[in-house]
């Protein structure tokens, strides 16, 4: 029974090893033993990891991994779309969360949170856009104080 829970398990590995490699080559990028890492690691990280969380969840089974390869990866996957860079601020963080959203950033704690894209009325409706202007993507970061920091200074 657990033999071939381990051989059904390491099927879909490499079928979804296999359409990330789809992905990749469709933006244009090869796909490299590290990228596939990388976006496959994303793709399944809850929250918004930093460069060097990434290498250090990636290290522990690619030993010969180097941090400047994770950046470089994650450099590629963010100007073809398949990551995005959430944060301004140091360190970057990064997801791979395929559906429309936003983020607020706490400037306190640093903590950033997923906005709805429910939020996306609220935003077109205040935005006063040159007349016959047609909008095709809305990127918004909103900054502030959580509710655990808000009353520090």
């Amino acid at each position: 029974m657990a033999k071939h829970s381990a051989i059904r398990e390491k099927t879909q590995t490499c079928a979804r090893g296999e359409e990330l490699a789809v992905q990749l080559a469709r933006h244009g990028l090869r796909a490299t033993r590290q990228r596939l890492a990388v976006l496959r690691l994303l793709r399944t990280t809850s929250g918004h990891a930093t460069a060097l969380e990434l290498y250090e969840k990636l290290v522990r089974t690619h030993a010969s991994l180097s941090q400047k390869t994770v950046y470089l990866a994650l450099a590629a996957l963010v100007a073809v779309g398949l990551a995005t860079r959430v944060s301004h601020g140091v360190p970057a963080r990064y997801e791979a969360r395929r559906g429309r959203h936003y983020h607020a950033e706490c400037r306190v704690c640093g903590r950033l949170f997923d906005i709805p894209p429910s939020a996306d009325g609220q935003i077109r409706g205040r935005a006063a856009l040159p007349e016959g202007f047609t909008v095709e993507g809305i990127h918004v970061f909103i900054e502030g104080r959580c509710l655990r920091c808000r009353d520090e200074i």
